[in-house]
């Protein structure tokens, strides 16, 4: 494992490189998109322990801490689509240094959505992309995590009355950045993800789709949002292949617990 920094036009990004055991050829690169916030912070332990399954099956693993987040330059007020699309442009370029095959993306929940929009504006970037129980619509994701800080009870406004989702929004378009659990949410980062919708995306037709997510049925099966999704871009001539998974939602979770079963159906896209 490698720890380093990409010179980004953003700043210094820190990346880690997982490689297979010495001697080993690199079948491909791979480079992880995280997820927004703190389900990153809840799910290194299974990103780390899925690029370790990766590097056993051959694979190189690079996952970046985007602009503003973790280890890398900025703050989480100034990040915004561009920036952490440059980043992920950067890491795409450093890994074409060391081999003449476009690395695979590997993209987690709100992920998703910023791999999927940079495909469509740079189709050359990547033929294959695995996704981890992806957010399809942006603007019902950070909605969604506005229900964060109104759970904690802290958000009144001067008459007393609780406030609400759209009040949220309503500061947002007046200029004001929100605190979220520790995350300081700009507008101009919740305008460039609530514009963004897999379902509105357009791919090009070569790109192969590797869809996984985790499903409380038994058997498991896909949402019907997701289940939409896939159809509308088999339609399309898109590749996809699609697994649900009897396991937790390890991203919702406060202490880290396994996904055994959704590690190994994501490593069997790759091996089967």
């Amino acid at each position: 494992m490698k720890p380093f920094f990409i010179n980004s036009p953003s700043g210094n990004i820190f990346a880690l490189y997982h490689t297979p055991e010495e001697g080993t050829k690199v079948k491909r690169n791979i480079l992880f998109i995280p997820p927004f916030g703190e389900e990153l912070n809840r799910s290194r332990h299974m990103v780390n322990r899925q690029a370790r399954a990766f590097t056993k099956a051959g694979y190189g693993v690079l996952i970046l801490d985007l602009f503003g987040t973790g280890d890398s330059e900025g703050q989480c007020e100034q990040a915004n689509i561009s920036l952490w699309q440059q980043d992920i442009h950067a890491a795409c370029v450093w890994l074409r240094k060391a081999s003449d095959t476009a690395p695979l993306f590997w993209a987690m929940r709100s992920g998703a959505l910023l791999a999927a929009d940079l495909i469509q504006k740079h189709p050359d970037l990547t033929n294959h992309m695995i996704l981890w129980s992806p957010v399809s619509n942006g603007k019902k994701f950070i909605s969604q995590f506005m229900r964060i800080k109104l759970a904690a009870g802290t958000t009144r406004q001067t008459s007393g009355q609780q406030l609400t989702v759209k009040d949220l929004w309503a500061k947002l378009d007046n200029g004001e950045n929100l605190e979220i659990a520790g995350y300081s949410l700009s507008p101009d980062l919740a305008k460039d993800l609530s514009t963004l919708s897999l379902n509105e995306m357009d791919l090009p037709q070569r790109l192969t789709i590797s869809w996984i997510e985790t499903s409380l049925n038994d058997p498991a099966k896909l949402s019907p949002a997701s289940h939409k999704i896939i159809e509308q871009w088999k339609e399309s001539g898109i590749t996809v292949t699609r697994k649900a998974v009897n396991d937790i939602a390890f991203w919702t979770l406060q202490e880290p617990e396994w996904a055994n079963k959704y590690i190994d159906q994501t490593t069997a896209f790759l091996t089967e």
